[in-house]
């Protein structure tokens, strides 16, 4: 993994961070010593917009890991603003913006379900594939790549170096979707997860909370099948 600075998307990140009156949680758990990281999809995203791979830069949402703050304080804050998930953590809305996804970093889903000890590296090696696997700084600005960088500029899928498997099924719906939304192509490695998970409605729910109109039911053949025509077209058009 490696540290890396890239001012124009930690610009577009926190000046979307900071155009809401959520941001009060963030500065309040910032005073109290806690660390905040921005991860995954947002960074992802904002990454390809600075590549010029994307025409916007438009996240549906934040996954924002806080560290230092102590599990009473952090339920105590958020239990006034956000309403908790299933995973310990919390969500967070405002009317007309991204929604927000916290939760205590130590307290990550990957590591809790597999034992494993927390670091930051941990936790993004828990993310599985390796575009999503990168958290912004939010005080320095350093991004922690580990591997996300390079995907994203191959358009290629793969697994985050010393990945901790978890949730199979959710992680091959979310590898289906790169090739949905963005026309990534796919590593051996994560083609074999996805054909291995082809059974499984998960792919489905995952795959409908982007594309609505995919079928409900076991009809998962059918998403793979458009997954590999949109990744045809978007490769066409470049």
């Amino acid at each position: 993994m490696r540290s890396v600075s890239l001012k124009p998307v930690r610009d577009k990140i926190l000046e979307s961070l900071y155009q809401t009156t959520r941001v009060a949680i963030l500065e309040h758990f910032i005073r109290h010593g806690g660390q905040i990281h921005v991860l995954g999809g947002a960074v992802r995203d904002a990454i390809a917009f600075d590549c010029g791979y994307d025409g916007k830069w438009a996240p549906r949402d934040f996954d924002l890991g806080v560290t230092g703050v102590r599990l009473e304080e952090f339920e105590y804050v958020l239990s006034t603003f956000g309403q908790k998930n299933r995973h310990g953590g919390f969500v967070v809305k405002e009317h007309g913006l991204p929604v927000w996804d916290l939760w205590r970093l130590e307290s990550s889903i990957g590591l809790r379900t597999t034992g494993t000890f927390f670091t930051l590296e941990n936790v993004l090696r828990t993310f599985n594939l390796d575009c999503n696997a990168i958290a912004l700084d939010m005080h320095t600005g350093v991004l922690t790549d580990a591997g996300a960088i390079e995907a994203i500029r191959r358009r290629r899928v793969g697994f985050v170096c010393g990945v901790i498997k978890h949730s199979y099924a959710t992680f091959a719906a979310k590898a289906l979707l790169m090739q949905m939304r963005f026309g990534y192509s796919a590593s051996p490695e994560v083609s074999a997860l996805v054909d291995a998970q082809m059974d499984t409605n998960t792919l489905v729910y995952e795959s409908r909370k982007v594309f609505p109109e995919l079928p409900i039911v076991s009809r998962v053949p059918q998403v793979r099948e458009r997954a590999c025509e949109l990744t045809w077209e978007q490769k066409s058009s470049r």
